[in-house]
Order: structure tokens, then C-alpha cells, then sequence
């Protein structure tokens, strides 16, 4: 079928006008509404769609539209939800938390109120909190389900609504579905039950402690003086993290740490990092200020809902940030040596997380297992082990995106324990005079070099949505024996890949042993493109900006 621009325009503008008719004309919701008029771009992206779950729930723009973030997509998002418990469920329960974003605490309440006033029984965190202690405390309370309300590592104009099951981990399987065919049934404006009163209760603060306690009897370092001779530098970029890694640190007799004080508390501007990713090197330019002033070994940075956890460093007298492949290899190469693992212990990574892995396996006789994007396929992996009382064989957990799980205890990504496993790492190859580079130089040294980068280009709005399948059918369907110069051995379409739910990521395996693939984004208006490098690739890298610039100029 072709694409209809103007059909779309059409709908989107009929809905734009239907909201108009509906909103509270005194509201500043109606004023933000009324700016938009007559921009039929705006109207259009804001409109065309409704929002739906990605690989990380809900996450769009904050602002007026089906395509948006705001009061009104919440609680319909939150009804349907509800609706879904209701049917499926006995007297079903759910956890709700948020992060330090614009609107999250009102989102999180208003999730609250709409569960409550279906009758379900609802915990609301009193404050901002990590997502992973939301996790936790699904399962310490015995909750069906939880909603965390947060957009991750995106940019400030961003939230979202995560979902997550009875196990801590995000939904899966044909649950997201059938939760958003509850939701695609409702009305935004009536049809929602809503309650705010004294039965919503309070998440108690044993959970906190409780989610510390663990984390220091997982992470207890061979040796306190060796930690502390290393100073972390350690940034929340404005997030929920502070309370939680300063406590967890000092949980295990680790000092010698300071905190960016300028992101120490939460700012939904994120004034000082527009961009609170710590995969990227900008968002760590206020924790090189405080390392010039103060001195220090290493910034360790978690991200606004604290599930993921980077580091950057000086390395010969360079700014030098690690990728999520890079720390997870040498999170992984530290626990090699100091637990060694069982030959039936599992290392689980993503498609997109490095083929290094594999080579650390041979070494130490774990098994590798690959998962598509999202962390919750890793969780469901724990989950599973848990329920058959093999939790004990699950030994490490990454993603390239910094995001980490060091202990079974969750089955969800963590950059609280993350962020201490890190100092760890740091400090016990600072006692053997190197720094976190030195030591990854030197597996490159041991196993070959593994170069990962990863490129994003954005496509917004419908026609951005057509041009991304586009380009994804032209990898499909016309690539040939080569790319770039380079050689394919074999490409993988997990759209039907055997062993894998169907997935929109095309996989390039090349004669030398480099790699690329390219998928859509779950969560964002983007296409990425991640490589895995043994020699220069840069051929290949022409070729893809050639292609994704042929199309975009269409």
C-alpha cells in the first residue's frame, strides 16, 4: 500500500480539533493546544499515532497529542493497564515510581489515581527512585505488576511509561500486546476510572535499605584499603542515582568518592547536560571540571532513572570515555578472575553487544547466550532460571547501552550495582599500576581488537517512520555479496531468525571478522547503526551514510 501524507494530515487534524472540543478551555493544556494551530507539521507529528509500546514501554515527546506525553495519554495508557490486570488477574497489585523529569512525579500520581480508582490495589513511591529499586521492590512486595515513569538516557523534552511484570523485569511476549489492545479500545477523554484518595499507599523505606544491604553483600570488595586508594568522581547527570550509589559505596567501606555537585540533584532541565546519557562524553563534562579541581582516578555517571551506569577517565593526558561493550568486557574479565565462573554458568548479552564475549568464553568455559535489544529478554532469562532454582548459574548480564546486571537478585538492568562494580574494577588495576584503558589494551592485545561504535540518524515524524522502512527493506532485499569493499560471509534477518521472536535488525557478518548491523530504534525517532571493527572499516561506514542520504533526499 502507498504512503498517504495527506491522508495522514487529514486524520491527524480531525484529532487535533477533537482535542480541542474536549480540553478544559481555562487549562494551560488548551493554551499549548492553541499554539500549534496552524502548524500543520506539528499537528501532524503530534497526532498521526497514537503512542505505543517500544522496546521500552511507552516514550515520546511531553506535550499535547495521541503522539505525545502528557496528562491525558497517561491515563488512558494507565485505564487500559488497569483493564488488562482486571481480566487477567485476582485482586491484582502494582508498584508506581518516576524519575526527575518535567511532569514525572504528577504522571506517577496520575497512574496512581487511575489504578486506585479501579480498584487495584496501588504503591506510590514518595520520592523519585531508581528503576532497579522499583524492580526490587515489585517482587519484595509480591506486586502483579509496576510502572515506572521515566524516558531513560533521552533528552529533556522526553518521558515515558514503563511497564513492568510480576518478576521486575519489563513486559514481554504477548503481554505488551494485549495490553495495548486494552488501551487502543479507550477514549482519551472518558471511560477512565479515577480516585485520589487515602488507598493509594506508601512504598515502605525497609525496600531502600533492603535494595543497599544486598548490593553491599553481592559487591564486597577482596580488599577496602586497595578500593579506597582509587577516587571516583561519581555524577546522577540530575537523576535519581545520588542518594542510592553514595549509599551503596559507603555500604561497602568505599570512601574515597565525590560527587558532581551541580548534577547532584534532580533538574528536569538537565541544565548542565542536555543530553543525561552516559554513553555519550558530553554528559561528562562537569565531572572533568570537579577531576581537575579535586584530582581523581575515574567519573563514574548513571543515568536520569539510574538503570545504566558509564565511565570516562584522562588517559594519557586524552579525555577518554568507555562504551557499554568496553566496560562490560572488563566487568567481565574482572569477575573471571576473582569468581571464576562454572563450565553451565551463563553470560547473556544482546545481538548488538560484542562478539568479545564469545572469546572471554573460550577462555574461562562459560556459555554465551544472545538475546534481541532490551533488557528484558535478559531478565526473562533470569526469571526462568530463578523459577527452576538455578538462579546460580547466571553470572553476568550486558548491553552495550551501559547497561549492566551483576547479580541475580534483579532480573533488570542496574546502575547502582553497576556503578560499584566499576569502582572495583578501576581500583584493583590501579594497584597493578594501570588504568581501565591499559587493561582493555591489553585484551586486545590478549584476544584481538574488537573496535564497537555505534551511529544514530534521526527521522522524525510519519514520513521519518516510511523512510526508516525503506531503508530497512533496501538492506533487506539489495545488498549483495559485498558492502564497502568488504566481503559477507553471512547476513541474519532476525525477522526470522530461527530461535529469536521476530525483530527489525539486519545482521552483516564480514570475511575478516567485523560486523555490522542496523535496526530501528525502540524507543526513539532514529536508526542505528552499530559496527564491531577488527581493521578499518571505513569503506563500509561510507556506504551506509550513502544509502541512509539517498533516501533521505526521496
Amino acid at each position: 500500500m502507498a504512503f498517504d501524507y495527506r491522508e495522514l494530515e487529514e486524520r491527524a487534524r480531525k484529532e487535533y480539533e477533537r482535542w480541542l472540543e474536549n480540553a478544559d478551555r481555562k487549562s494551560r493544556f488548551y493554551r499549548t493546544l492553541k499554539e500549534i494551530e496552524g502548524n500543520d507539521d506539528e499537528i501532524t507529528d503530534a497526532f498521526y499515532k497514537p503512542l505505543k509500546f517500544g522496546t521500552s514501554g511507552l516514550r515520546g515527546i511531553l506535550g499535547p497529542g495521541t503522539n505525545r506525553v502528557n496528562g491525558y495519554t497517561v491515563r488512558r495508557a494507565t485505564q487500559g493497564l488497569a483493564n488488562y490486570l482486571n481480566k487477567n488477574y485476582e485482586e491484582p497489585s502494582v508498584a508506581v515510581s518516576y524519575d526527575s523529569r518535567r511532569h514525572s512525579k504528577y504522571f506517577a500520581e496520575e497512574t496512581a489515581a487511575v489504578l486506585n480508582g479501579n480498584g487495584i490495589t496501588t504503591y506510590l513511591f514518595s520520592e523519585l527512585t531508581p528503576v532497579s529499586v522499583l524492580s526490587y521492590a515489585i517482587r519484595k512486595m509480591g506486586c502483579t505488576m509496576g510502572v515506572m515513569i521515566t524516558a531513560s538516557h533521552n533528552p529533556k523534552i522526553y518521558n515515558g511509561y514503563k511497564v513492568y511484570n510480576a518478576e521486575g523485569y519489563q513486559v514481554i511476549g504477548d503481554e505488551p500486546e494485549r495490553i495495548l489492545e486494552e488501551i487502543n479500545g479507550l477514549d482519551y477523554f472518558t471511560g477512565i476510572a479515577y480516585k485520589k484518595d487515602g488507598k493509594i499507599r506508601r512504598v515502605p523505606s525497609k525496600i531502600r535499605e533492603s535494595f543497599i544491604r544486598t548490593i553491599a553483600d553481592e559487591l564486597m570488595p577482596p580488599d577496602r584499603d586497595m578500593m579506597n586508594r582509587l577516587k571516583t568522581i561519581y555524577t546522577p547527570l540530575n537523576g535519581t542515582g545520588a542518594r542510592y550509589v553514595l549509599a551503596a559505596f559507603n555500604s561497602i567501606g568505599y570512601m574515597n568518592h565525590a560527587i558532581v555537585r551541580t548534577q547532584e540533584y534532580p533538574d528536569p532541565e538537565f541544565t548542565t547536560c542536555p543530553a543525561p546519557n552516559p554513553e555519550k562524553i558530553l554528559a561528562y563534562d562537569e565531572g572533568f571540571k570537579v577531576l581537575d579541581e579535586e584530582g581523581g582516578d575515574l567519573i563514574i555517571a548513571t543515568d536520569p532513572d539510574a538503570d545504566r551506569a558509564g565511565a570516562a577517565l584522562y588517559h594519557d593526558g586524552m579525555r577518554s570515555i568507555l562504551t557499554g561493550n568496553q566496560l562490560g568486557i572488563l566487568m567481565l574479565d574482572y569477575l573471571c578472575h576473582f569468581r571464576p565462573p562454572r563450565e553451565d554458568q551463563f553470560v547473556i548479552k544482546s545481538i548488538v553487544t560484542s562478539p568479545m564475549a564469545s572469546l572471554l568464553a573460550k577462555k574461562y568455559g562459560f556459555r554465551v547466550i544472545n538475546t534481541l535489544t532490551g533488557f528484558r529478554y535478559i531478565g526473562d532469562i533470569v526469571s526462568r532460571l530463578k523459577h527452576a532454582g538455578q538462579q546460580d548459574r547466571f553470572y553476568f548480564g550486558f548491553e552495550e547501552s551501559d547497561s549492566f546486571l551483576v547479580s541475580p537478585f534483579l532480573c533488570e538492568k542496574d546502575g547502582i550495582s553497576a556503578s560499584v562494580l566499576i569502582a572495583e574494577v578501576a581500583a584493583f588495576h590501579k594497584a597493578q599500576g594501570k588504568d581501565l584503558v591499559d587493561r582493555l589494551n591489553e585484551l586486545y592485545r590478549e584476544f584481538g581488537v574488537c573496535s564497537d561504535k555505534q551511529r544514530s540518524y534521526t527521522f522524525s515524524g510519519a514520513q521519518g517512520q516510511e523512510t526508516m522502512r525503506k531503508i530497512m527493506a533496501y538492506f533487506r532485499g539489495e545488498v549483495g555479496e559485498s558492502f564497502g569493499g568488504r566481503e559477507i560471509a553471512r547476513r541474519v534477518d532476525y525477522l526470522n531468525q530461527e530461535g529469536f521472536p521476530p525483530a527489525d535488525v539486519m545482521e552483516f557478518d564480514f570475511r575478516d571478522g567485523s560486523r555490522l548491523m542496523i535496526r530501528p530504534s525502540g524507543t526513539e525517532a532514529k536508526l542505528k547503526v552499530y559496527s564491531f571493527e577488527t581493521c578499518d572499516f571505513s569503506g563500509v561506514e561510507r556506504e551506509v551514510v550513502r544509502i541512509i542520504e539517498r533516501f533521505k533526499e526521496v
